[in-house]
This record gives C-alpha cells, structure tokens and sequence, in this order.
C-alpha cells in the first residue's frame, strides 16, 4: 500500500464516522401527546422580527483585482459569481438579483474586473432595502509548479526498494478578502478571508525543463472556488433565520422525551439532521444610553428530525437535560451543519 492509498484510507475511516454521527433521530408521532408541560410558554416577548422570520436582504458587489491575472482569468468575476450562489443557496437571506444589481452598476458606472473595489458608500445612496453590502478584493494570486527528482525510494510498509519517475506537481492559491457592511450606518460589520488552494496530482516528466504550469487560469479558477465553498458555514452563522416554538408534545411513557414543532423549515436552510439554538429573549440596559433592548441567549440546542409537513415547518428533539424549561413561545435560530458528504470533502481536500 502506497501514501496515497493509505491517506484515501484514512478518509474511508473518517467518513464512516461521520455517516453514524450526522444521521437525523428517528420519530413516531403517535408515541407523543400534550401534556401539562405543553401549555405552558415562554414568559418573554418575541420580538417582530422573529414572528416575521424576516430575512436579511443583501447584494454582493463584483471584487477588485489587482492581480497580474485580472485580464486572462477573471479571477474577480469568478469569486463574484461562486460567492452570490453560495449565499442564495443557504437559504437564509435574499440576495438582490443579478438584473438589479447590474442597473445599480450601470448607474454608478461601474465596469466589471477593474482593480479598485466599489465605492459601497455611493452605492448606499442609490441602493434601496438593502440591509447589507459585500464588498471585496482578489487580494492575491499565484501559480506554482515543483519538480521532484527521480530515483530509488524504500517502500515504507514493504521496505523493498523501487524507482520512482521524476514529476511535476502544479499548485494555485488565492485569497480573496469581502467586508459585510451594515446599511445604512455603512459600518463594517464582519470581514471575511477566502483562502483556497488547488493542487493537481503529480505527473510524469522527462526533466525539471518540462516541470512547467500548463492551465494557470484552470488552477486559479479552482482555487476560487474552493476558498469560497470552505467560507460556506460561516456564512450561514453570519446570517441565521429566527423562528418559534409553536407546539410541544411529551412522550407517553416518559416525561423527560419532548418534541418541538418549529415555525422553521426547509425553505429556511434547515434539514432532517439540522441543530438549531432554542432561544430566550431577556432584557438588558445599555448602562450609558439608558435604554434595554432584548438580547436573545441560547438556552438550548435541539436535532431536527423531520422536515416533510410544510416548507416552513420541522419538528425537533428537546434534550432530556433541557425538557423542564423549553416551551412554546420559546425562539429558534439556524445553526450552520456540516453534513457527511461536506465533512468527507473536507477531510479530502487536506490529506489528498
């Protein structure tokens, strides 16, 4: 067995591990009735937005790129496009359409792939209901090819020695930064780093002359997307959808096993095997301003267990610690997961 085999090895190992930990509950309705417990509900105030489940409205304008790759690769245009999909597939914002967001550029006359990012608070004045901006930069690129040297290896499990070829192994990196501003006080809100890589297998050359990078666009154009597809979960913990409790049930042969049935579903990001926070809303004074807002504090978690009733819908496990103070009435909010086949292209990515 050779370093390759044992690291797709590994990755079989691991992924078995995250098949038996990501499976969803498994849940019998009928076993459940209401009981005293279930009348009860929360004693705080659910705030509008809550009740609404409002969804943060936002656009991503095109990245700079300043790169000396800016004209053969897109490299801008690319991250634009891979990072808006990415955010209209969580499924908890609304993302402005790209028709619109075209007329905003044309008004500002703005023309795609220059080097300088747009002017977000210009774009602030002609934007309306936009709850926030991404505005970002290809910060670097670069292509790399290494050579390694033919000769006699050991084999490390045999110990029998083998001649190896020479090869080339080609590599791509980019980084790309995006900043989330706060409309309309244009703070910045969040900044995040989209670091990927992308390395071809090694291949077969005659001499260190042949070891040469032949696709620098095709690497960098991967490594794009891979840095955008790694910033996935934080982006769903940047933007998660609130709901509410609206129904508990108690098992009928023990107290301690309760269900949730949620005002959030799949059309929310959420999916059979999903956790979300079960929050409570508590009052807090700015002791400067003098003023109290409700500050939401997670008082639980539960595990999604079914999502097929309604595509705002889904039914939740409580935790048996936690079965004695979740009611109705009680918030919910979207956790970002990373399910078994994510986790397996993960792990793939850093030992392959």
């Amino acid at each position: 067995m050779n370093i390759r085999q044992l690291k797709i090895s590994v990755v079989v190992i691991i992924a078995a591990a995250f098949v038996a930990s990501s499976c969803a509950p498994k849940l019998t309705i009928s076993e459940f009735r209401q009981g005293a417990i279930d009348s009860k509900t929360a004693s705080h105030q659910l705030p509008q937005y809550v009740i609404d489940k409002k969804k943060a409205k936002l656009a991503v304008l095109p990245p700079g790129d300043s790169t000396q790759f800016r004209t053969a690769c897109g490299l801008g245009q690319s991250a634009h496009e891979n990072f808006t999909q990415t955010l209209a597939k969580i499924g908890t914002v609304e993302v402005v359409e790209r028709s619109q967001l075209d007329a905003f550029m044309q008004e500002m006359k703005f023309q795609a792939g220059v080097t300088s990012e747009v002017d977000a608070n210009k774009f602030m004045q002609i934007a309306k209901g936009v709850d926030f901006v991404f505005v970002g930069a290809v910060s670097s690129a670069g292509v790399n090819a290494s050579y390694t040297e033919g000769g006699q290896r050991k084999n490390v499990f045999t110990g029998q020695m083998y001649y190896a070829n020479p090869t080339c192994t080609e590599s791509g990196k980019v980084l790309v930064n995006y900043r989330l501003i706060t409309f309309p006080s244009g703070s910045v809100q969040q900044v995040f780093q989209l670091d990927g890589q992308k390395t071809n297998l090694p291949r077969n050359v005659s001499s260190s002359y042949d070891c040469r990078v032949q696709n620098a666009c095709g690497l960098l154009q991967e490594a794009v997307y891979r840095a955008v597809d790694d910033v996935k979960e934080s982006l769903a913990e940047a933007f998660p959808v609130y709901g509410y409790i609206s129904k508990t049930m108690t098992h009928n042969s023990n107290k301690k096993s309760r269900i949730a049935f949620l005002s959030i579903g799949k059309a929310d990001g959420v999916e059979a095997g999903s956790t979300v926070d079960i929050i409570e809303f508590v009052p807090e004074k700015d002791p400067v301003k003098g003023t109290t807002s409700l500050v939401p504090r997670v008082i639980a978690e539960c595990a999604v267990t079914e999502t097929e009733l309604f595509p705002d819908r889904s039914i939740c496990v409580i935790p048996e610690e936690s079965a004695d103070f979740v009611f109705v009435k009680h918030a919910v909010r979207t956790k970002s997961k990373t399910g078994v086949f994510r986790g397996m292209q993960k792990i793939y990515r850093k030992v392959m």
